[in-house]
């Protein structure tokens, strides 16, 4: 067997290093990967858009029963009907204060997750409305959805809201 001298082996190394990542990039951009991405950036828009008007039916619809929440200020919700008790409550629960969200352009990144559904990343911001005042943006944090897809439909499974900042 022919051993490799350190010139040839690092060599090799670097070429594997620059290989790998177009391997990736070019493994995300598929068909499959870009149909995957358009659904997942579709269903995010939905929910969000109930979101933004209070459409608890549309709301609850996208998560599974044992939808589990994680949020980095309020803590670990376990069921459906506990996030949408905390929905309902601190959403739209008072009138004089409203709040929306916006996806951050440019963040969002869609993972498949086989066998499963589908893990959906980025950035998004939100902006609070009070009574009597104009919309102001109010925070900036990070989520993280697991999207399962079982008989056909999409829903959440899993939410992890995080490193929220001042904007």
């Amino acid at each position: 067997m022919r051993r490799l001298s350190r010139t040839n082996l690092a060599l090799r190394l670097t070429l594997l290093a620059i290989l790998l990542p177009v391997t990736a990039r070019t493994q995300q951009t598929s068909p499959k990967q870009a149909e995957l991405s358009t659904t997942i950036s579709s269903l995010d828009h939905d929910f969000f858009e109930a979101y933004n008007k209070c459409e608890w039916s549309k709301i609850e619809a996208m998560f599974t029963s044992d939808i589990e929440f994680y949020h980095e200020k309020r803590g670990q919700l376990m069921s459906r009907q506990s996030v949408m008790e905390v929905f309902s409550k601190n959403l739209c629960g008072d009138k004089n204060n409203r709040v929306r969200r916006e996806l951050v352009e440019g963040t969002l990144q869609v993972y498949a997750i086989d066998n499963y559904g589908a893990l959906e990343v980025g950035e998004h911001r939100f902006y609070l409305t009070q009574a009597g005042q104009k919309e102001k943006l109010d925070g900036i944090g990070r989520f993280a959805n697991l999207w399962q897809l079982k008989d056909g439909e999409w829903r959440m499974s899993r939410v992890f809201s995080y490193g929220f900042r001042s904007p």
